[in-house]
């Protein structure tokens, strides 16, 4: 029983040496104040990026590995010594201190970089805007992952590295058969294929309908008697309106929120032709996700 004591204390006196253990203040650190885990972040409207890097021994060395797998020639532009470039197999280095081109890049985007950062003992980027920069423009597939290595080194030696995790889900998209272009419908012509797709990835949070100013009177009347307050905004999530007068061209409701494909049909527009003066009508189909992503699309027709 004696030597089963002394055991327990032994053990509470290491648990106790272990939780007392203090961080070393003198070694360099990397803080990500919105995301102190460094959890992966989804890529989306208002996404906090700014990491802080303190090195009280001064900073030596910042690197910044991109891991940005069939996009990382996007990098090379940015990238001075030629050794740090990337290709398909190989990923590209941001030298933030030593390459000229790196620092007057990150400069470029507001941040601290180049030869007159050694020494100093604290910095700052932000990774949000320098992976959008890079990926600006560019057709990224859905459901694509990123990743950025900060290693740190300070001019005592020690080393400290922290990796930022990042995914991107596409925006909404409208995919219209038969009208890829979104031209100006005829109804005064045969009928074209009347219904509109929308495929939304990060999954629709707010899908609208809304009839333009100038729309012939009996077609804004229409559109009024059906949308509580009799407004011209087809609210296709939280209008109950919505839901029951539309039924019969679209889904409204559960049936949209959370969603990532709806369809959307407008054959109703041939129904009320012959009561519509002669006129151009424009809707603005507006679909957000629940990551802050929207688009737009203007639906016209011509009578």
């Amino acid at each position: 029983m004696k030597k089963l004591v002394v055991l327990f204390c032994a053990a509470l006196l290491a648990l106790s040496a272990v939780s007392c253990k203090k961080v070393d203040p003198d070694l360099p650190t990397i803080n990500w104040a919105s995301n102190p885990s460094f959890a992966q972040q989804e890529l989306a409207p208002g996404l906090d990026g700014a990491i802080s890097l303190s090195a009280p021994a001064k900073i030596d060395a910042l690197t910044i590995t991109l891991v940005l797998g069939d996009y990382a020639i996007l990098a090379n532009p940015k990238i001075g010594v030629t050794s740090n470039k990337g290709s398909g197999s190989k990923n590209p280095v941001f030298d933030v201190v030593d390459d000229s081109t790196v620092a007057s890049f990150l400069q470029g985007l507001g941040m601290s970089a180049g030869s007159g950062l050694r020494g100093k003992t604290l910095a700052n980027l932000n990774l949000v805007d320098i992976l959008e920069s890079l990926i600006e423009g560019q057709p990224v597939q859905n459901n694509t992952s990123f990743s950025m290595k900060i290693d740190l080194k300070d001019q005592a030696g020690h080393s400290v590295s922290n990796t930022a995790k990042f995914h991107f889900t596409s925006a909404p998209e409208f995919f219209w058969d038969g009208n890829a272009a979104f031209g100006v419908v005829d109804l005064n012509s045969a009928a074209v294929a009347s219904k509109i797709r929308i495929s939304a990835p990060g999954k629709i949070e707010k899908l609208t309908i809304t009839l333009e100013n100038g729309a012939d009177a009996k077609l804004v009347s229409y559109i009024q008697n059906r949308t509580t307050g009799k407004s011209t905004v087809i609210d296709l999530v939280n209008d109950e309106l919505v839901a029951t007068s539309f039924k019969s061209y679209f889904p409204a409701g559960s049936a949209v929120s959370g969603k990532t494909d709806v369809s959307l049909d407008f054959s109703f527009m041939y129904d009320l032709k012959y009561d519509l003066g002669a006129s151009t009508i424009v809707f603005t189909i507006l679909a957000a996700d629940k990551n802050g992503k929207e688009t737009t699309a203007l639906v016209k027709f011509k009578k």
